[in-house]
């Protein structure tokens, strides 16, 4: 036997050797220097953009890597945000290299994982991906009781349970919020338990994209069998490939409730916001923040034997109908222990898209668009009494207005800081002659904490004040007077610094008082708005029926600039730019943040050089402005227009000074020693644009004939600009100069009001009247602008 083994092991070896010899063999030999690449590095886990999401605010993490080299690894170093974690020199097989080990302690955060492998010769692969671990969930909003994202998942991270697959349901690869979204299957649905998700009162919130196929469909269904509807609720969709109808029906024991809902555009595509909120009287829905529809409720809903909440499909308590499994996509879902209010979705809405402050140090901002919330906190503010709101708002549809014995509380939590600022636009009511406008304080014994914000006055002018305590002593503003009968918004502004306080109105300083201390804030918790409240209702500052709009506070005290730039809602102007209307739906300047006034019927154009509008003149229309901060020793006004040669001549732009001694005056005026006329007049084949300006003795006409017209019949839009100095005057079309001449000076006595779109009032005699032309982007500046800065303007 012994013999035999030895043949066999010779014949063995003679094979090789001849294997070898004749090149069958795969291995080849390498010799010095045939190393030809770096090694290849993959990291297989944690993956780019993953994201762990467990309870504990520490845990482990698992790492997965791969090195391979043509020739031999040398080394393999692993670096967790730049600390090394592991490192390897010693492998089963030197070209190919699988690590696996796991990290402890990982902590919540932003996290970099490298890599760097080295083989024999020196070189050198680094890989790295960037991961996340998520801090456990907190709920986010009152109430909230359950939320599952979808994320890759279908773990409520609340309970932190999974819920159960029943067929194939699915993801839809992307979601609204986040980086997936649950998409149902034919026949397939999630299973979650109702354990502590039942209550009185009863709310569910999500994300919604819907698919009309099949046409109808359970989304949320909670039952104790198929025998009724009288337990448990059912959030359904019937309708058509055009569109669907949700629809709630809810159990109250001993009967149902139906609510009918709305309709989603199925055409559209799009995401839509649905929440279901159920009280003890009644359910409703909303899409969007929006009220669709309610319903009374003759009980409360009744939970008996309601275990399990069925997503996506009828599920097999209310599959009866068709109301199958829904092959829609659903994102953000979440259940609350209370039935949401209108208010309390609208924060919802405003975590998803959320405000990013427009200023340095904004602490606060309430739009009151029909509700109390803070953007920037995404908290509300609590109504006493009846408070309201006005559609006769200076910024968007709204704004607070106040009522008797009534006027809101906002928590002062984080917003109390060394320096304070406000800043809101008032319409002051004097009915009644005083009240707190804004006002936090510790106590009613004395003013030494805190601030209090106030009006006092009587039916023609009402003086804003502050008063601001210093811990052992306090400061008195005695502010400024505005005028009751001009019925208009002012921007009111406060500041708070350590040494002063300022009140400014329309951007505008009108006073300061110095303070013998900072602010002290010693039992100040809560704000009153709209009222003294209880901590200075004394004197009868109570209740304020005024209208406030845009509230703002802020963690500094505001400069000079940064009030004029919160007055101006934040568009920061040119060099020496004094006025901008944009004319995007508004008449208002953007640098002062005032609303020209409009007489007549002006209109909008539908179309414009920036934006979707511009101005449309109209038949004995015209915008005024006031010219307070629009006037200086030298001037500039630049504007995109289209030109309406009908009729045949028309003011542009004109800033001129009443003409009394015109013996037709008011109705025709022509006083040309003072201000300017822009305008322009049928010349040749067109119309010529001319420019007439006064030094206070005389007037200077700057008419560069044909080099300054336009066909009348054009369809473009032009650029038009001027400038006067104390040298001369110019004037130029699409950036090029058509006239110009020598000026020793513009005079502005009398120059009250600047007419757009019209010479009226102050240059009529000679029929310079309302221009139905086009004006896009006016522009005013205080300084006279050189070619290559109007240039760059039309650029």
């Amino acid at each position: 036997m012994k013999k035999t083994y030895k043949i066999l092991a010779a014949l063995l070896t003679v094979a090789f050797f001849t294997a070898c010899d004749q090149g069958i063999d795969p291995i080849t030999e390498v010799g010095a220097g045939a190393d030809e690449s770096a090694p290849q590095v993959t990291i297989n886990y944690p993956t780019e953009g993953t994201e762990i999401k467990v309870f504990e605010d520490e845990t482990t993490l698992d790492i997965d890597i791969r090195v391979t080299d043509d020739i031999e690894v040398k080394d393999i170093k692993v670096l967790l945000d730049g600390n090394q974690i592991a490192s390897f020199n010693t492998f089963k097989d030197y070209r190919i290299v699988l690590e696996e080990f796991t990290y402890d302690g990982l902590k919540d955060g932003d996290h970099k994982l490298t890599v760097t492998a080295s083989d024999i010769e020196g070189k050198t692969t680094t890989e790295e991906v960037n991961f996340a671990k998520a801090p456990p969930y907190v709920s986010m909003f009152d109430g909230e009781v359950f939320y599952m994202p979808f994320d890759g998942d279908y773990r409520d991270l609340i309970g932190f349970q999974q819920a159960t697959e029943v067929g194939a349901p699915g993801f839809a690869g992307g979601g609204f919020v986040g980086s997936d979204a649950y998409r149902g299957t034919t026949d397939a649905y999630l299973e979650f338990p109702m354990d502590n998700l039942k209550s009185n009162e009863f709310s569910a919130a999500f994300w919604y994209k819907v698919n009309s196929t099949p046409d109808r469909a359970g989304i949320l269904v909670v039952g104790d069998d198929a025998d009724d509807r009288r337990q448990g609720f059912r959030l359904f969709r019937e309708g058509s490939a055009d569109e669907q109808r949700i629809k709630l029906n809810v159990g109250t024991g001993d009967g149902e409730s139906w609510n009918d809902g709305g309709v989603i555009d199925v055409t559209a595509g799009e995401w839509v916001h649905i929440a279901v909120s159920i009280s003890g009287t009644k359910s409703t829905i909303y899409f969007n923040g929006m009220e669709t529809l309610s319903a009374d409720l003759a009980a409360p809903i009744d939970w008996t034997n309601c275990e399990v909440m069925t997503i996506g499909a009828g599920g097999p308590t209310f599959d009866y109908w068709n109301h199958k499994s829904d092959s829609s996509d659903m994102d953000e879902l979440r259940i609350f222990n209370k039935a949401l209010s209108q208010t309390d979705i609208q924060i919802m809405l405003n975590a998803v898209n959320p405000y990013i402050p427009k200023f340095p140090g904004e602490s606060l901002y309430m739009p009151f668009e029909g509700d109390y919330i803070d953007m920037v906190g995404s908290k509300v503010a609590q109504q006493v009494g009846s408070t309201g709101f006005t559609n006769d708002s200076q910024e968007g549809d709204q704004a607070f207005m106040g009522a008797t014995d009534s006027y809101i509380n906002y928590p002062a939590e984080g917003l109390l800081t060394s320096e304070f600022s406000g800043a809101f636009w008032y319409m002051v009511n004097a009915d009644p002659d005083r009240a707190g406008i804004i006002v936090i304080g510790d106590d009613v014994d004395d003013r030494f904490q805190g601030f209090r914000l106030f009006r006092e006055g009587n039916a023609d002018e009402q003086r804003i004040k502050l008063n601001v305590g210093t811990g052992a002593g306090e400061s008195w503003n005695d502010g400024d007077v505005i005028d009751v009968a001009a019925g208009e918004w002012v921007h009111i502004t406060f500041t708070i610094a350590n040494d002063k306080n300022t009140i400014y109105f329309n951007g505008v300083e009108v006073r300061s008082s110095d303070m013998s201390a900072p602010v002290d804030w010693t039992g100040c918790e809560t704000f009153n708005i709209g009222s003294g409240g209880p901590t200075f209702d004394y004197w009868n500052h109570l209740s304020d029926l005024s209208a406030l709009d845009e509230l703002r506070f802020f963690t500094k005290a505001l400069s000079f600039e940064e009030v004029q730039e919160v007055y101006g809602g934040g568009y920061q102007p040119l060099d020496g730019e004094t006025l901008y209307l944009p004319f995007n739906g508004t008449n208002t300047d953007l640098v002062s943040g005032a609303e020209a006034t409009a007489v007549g019927t002006p209109g909008t154009a539908g179309e414009g050089v920036s934006g979707d509008e511009a101005y449309a003149g109209a038949a004995d229309s015209y915008l005024t402005f006031p010219t307070t901060n629009l006037t200086g020793d030298e001037f500039s006004a630049t504007m995109w227009y289209k030109i309406n040669a009908d009729p045949d001549r028309a003011g542009i732009l004109v800033m001129g000074p009443p003409d009394t001694e015109n013996a037709e005056y008011p109705d025709v005026q022509n006083l040309r020693t003072n201000g300017f006329r822009f305008f322009r007049e049928a010349g040749g084949d067109g119309q010529v644009f001319k420019l007439n300006a006064g030094n206070g003795t005389a007037d200077s006409w700057f008419d560069g004939g044909a080099t300054a017209s336009i066909p009348s019949d054009t369809t473009d839009w032009v650029h038009l600009a001027f400038t006067i100095s104390g040298t001369e005057c110019v004037v130029y079309i699409n950036g090029d100069v058509v006239a110009q001449g020598a000026f020793d000076g513009i005079d502005w006595s009398g120059c009250d009001v600047l007419s757009i779109g019209s010479g009226t009032p102050r240059f009529t005699q000679w029929n310079h009247w309302s221009d139905l032309s086009y004006i896009d982007e006016l522009r005013l500046f205080n300084k006279a602008l050189t070619q290559t800065e109007i240039q760059d303007i039309i650029n």
